[in-house]
């Protein structure tokens, strides 16, 4: 979808000191290509994800647990799959709220227990995540998919949600995180952790302990000491 960014990321690779990369499979690739390159994932604003409100009125009222997703609905999310698992799961709630990308609407997948929210502003995403019970990330795998570094895992997890996520690498390194490579194992991970979050109500403290450990704020001083370092070097 990205093409276009092609010149003007060649010419920036050209010129760059130092480069930083966000998932480790970007980094694998760029190290091979430049000098000095770093990885430094993405991360959370944990404290934004600890707004916890009553249900916004424009979510979904109907009965049973809920499979939430935030971030654009665009067309590297795997349609198909997210409409098996819900036929699969016809007494959960597939909720997916954000703004249409690189695809019309008579492309998503319909039903009785699918809903879609319109997009939110960052700082009222908390208070629909919160009534989530699985954070889903449903991704296709494909080339630019697979180099990716949802932001919406460290979110989930900072809401002390379980995520469960298509075979994407950089979401299989999370410890706290489970994938699913098909329909059927996407859909028994979705109910997997839900019944382990029953049993173990304190196992959201894991999450978020997780969360925690992965905050911009941590990201900014691990990116802020390289580039410091790079500077005593004479880089620059």
């Amino acid at each position: 979808e990205f093409e276009y960014w092609k010149p003007g990321f060649d010419k920036a690779m050209s010129k760059a000191s130092l480069v930083f990369t966000a998932s480790y499979l970007l980094y694998t690739k760029y190290r091979e290509m430049h000098h000095d390159v770093h990885y430094v994932p993405n991360g959370t604003n944990y404290k934004a994800f600890q707004c916890v409100g009553p249900r916004p009125g424009d979510f979904p009222e109907r009965p049973g647990p809920v499979a939430g997703f935030h971030g654009a609905l665009a067309s590297w999310i795997d349609w198909n799959l997210v409409h098996h698992v819900a036929k699969r799961l016809p007494r959960w709630n597939f909720v997916f709220i954000g703004p249409l990308l690189n695809i019309t609407e008579d492309r998503l997948p319909y039903g009785k227990n699918i809903f879609y929210v319109e997009e939110k502003p960052f700082h009222e995403l908390a208070y629909y995540t919160n009534h989530f019970d699985v954070g889903i990330i449903p991704f296709q795998v494909r080339n630019m998919t697979k180099y990716s570094s949802p932001i919406k895992l460290y979110e989930y997890l900072s809401c002390g949600k379980p995520v469960v996520s298509t075979p994407i690498h950089e979401v299989s390194m999370c410890p706290v995180a489970r994938i699913g490579r098909n329909a059927q194992e996407f859909a028994g991970h979705v109910e997997e952790v839900f019944s382990e979050s029953l049993a173990e109500p304190d196992v959201s403290k894991h999450y978020k302990f997780w969360a925690r450990k992965n905050t911009w704020e941590r990201r900014a001083l691990w990116a802020n000491k390289i580039i410091q370092d790079a500077l005593a070097r004479g880089v620059g």
